[in-house]
Formats: structure tokens, sequence, C-alpha cells
């Protein structure tokens, strides 16, 4: 298991690397255009881990399950070693992400805001919080929102792998194309289902009690879709062949 773990760690970190060293280069550039143009709006880079951690999710089942059976590894712990991986690069990325919120708030000449779920849609609250409550939401939320992207990625690969050629054009096209275009879509046609969707969307993030949001009631709903996500992937895991 600490073989399994390592190796998926270490060869995902790579490409963790990268993305830092990619969103450090943006902001770098973004801060000293700004002031050498003398500009005053405030732009910002948010989600953009997000997206990471989904593609990363997409990309990581067919090579490691291929490379891990062929070595004799049952499908119990190459599944258990992915989501060991995927907690410990989930916790990496919030305490990044929540790091470069925090230093490009204490730079005074920084133009660039860096958003999180957290500090995007519980402002009302972190804002109000004490120091150490706010760090600990921060990180709290971030860190299961990055886990549920990671997740779901993750739950997409399976499917696709295990799916025949109908199916696996199927998700290639169709997943894109309902999100690209079946927002719109729904925002347009029905708008009466868009707004009772998303009014369900705020209530089970903690948005029923209080203006500025609850964030704990946000974890509860983060955590129970993680597990109800996990719980999937593992079913998919257990059918899948080589």
């Amino acid at each position: 298991m600490k073989k399994i773990l390592k190796y998926q760690c270490f060869d995902l970190a790579k490409a963790l690397v990268v993305y830092y060293l990619v969103i450090i280069l943006i902001i770098t550039l973004a801060i000293v255009g700004l002031n050498v143009t003398g500009g005053t709006e405030r732009s910002g880079i948010g989600f953009s881990s997000e997206f990471f951690c989904l593609i990363v999710g997409l990309c990581m089942f067919r090579e490691y399950f291929y490379l891990f059976m062929q070595n004799g590894v049952s499908r119990k712990k190459i599944f258990a070693g992915a989501c060991m991986c995927l907690v410990i690069l989930s916790a990496v990325m919030s305490a990044m992400d929540v790091l470069a919120l925090y230093i490009l708030e204490a730079l005074p000449a920084a133009n660039v805001s860096y958003m999180t779920i957290s500090s995007t849609l519980y402002s009302g609250y972190v804002n109000n919080a004490g120091p150490v409550l706010r760090l600990l939401v921060e990180l709290m939320i971030s860190f299961l929102v990055m886990y549920v992207f990671f997740v779901v990625g993750y739950l997409i690969s399976i499917c696709f792998y295990r799916s025949p050629k109908p199916g696996k054009i199927g998700i290639a096209v169709g997943l894109p194309l309902l999100v690209v275009g079946g927002m719109p879509v729904l925002m347009v046609a029905f708008p009466e289902v868009f707004a009772r969707l998303m009014s369900f969307f705020l209530f089970i993030m903690g948005y029923s009690d209080t203006s500025s949001g609850n964030p704990f009631i946000g974890m509860v709903t983060l955590t129970v879709l993680s597990l109800v996500i996990t719980g999937l992937s593992y079913r998919a895991v257990k059918g899948a062949q080589i």
C-alpha cells in the first residue's frame, strides 16, 4: 500500500509543481503589469485549482489501474491508494490556495486577488470571523471542494474506461456539451427550474438561515457528497477489467 501511495503521490506531484509555477508566473506578471501601467482595478484568479483537480481525476485511473493490476495488486488496494493520494493532494492544494489568498491580501501593491470557493461563497461569514476560525473554515471548505472535484473526475474516468465505444463517445461529447451548453439553455428556456435549482444549491450549502451563509452546513453537504461519489467509484472499480 505504501509503495502504491508513494508512486502515485510522487508522480502527480510533478503536475502539481508545474501547475503552481504557472499560477505564480501569471500572478507575478499580472501584479507587475498592473503596477507598471498604473492600473487600479483588481482582477481575480479563482477556481482554476478546482478545474485542475477535475482534470487530474479524469487522467489518473487507466494508467495506474493497468500498472498495478499487472503487478498483482488487488482492486481494493488500488482504490484505497488512489483515495489516500487524492486526500493528500486535496490537503496540499487547499493549504497552497489559502496561503496564496492570505499573501495577496497582505501585499499592498498587489492588484490581483486570488479567490477560493470559501472566500467567494461565504465572504460575509469569513470576513466577520476571527483569524483562527476564518483559517479553519477556508482550509476545510477548500479541502472538501478539491476532493469532490478529484473524485468526480475519477468516477467519470472509470465510467469512461468501462463503457463500450458508443458510451465512450457519449461521455466524451455529452458531458462537455451538457456543462457548456446545458446550463445556458436551462437558464433561458426554463428560468423557473434554474432558479429552483440554484435555491436548492444555496440551501444545502447553508444559505437558509443567514444571508452570510453557514459554512458548517456546506461542510456537511460536501462531506456527504464526497462519500457518495467515493462509494460509487469503489463500486465501479470492483467491476473494472483489464
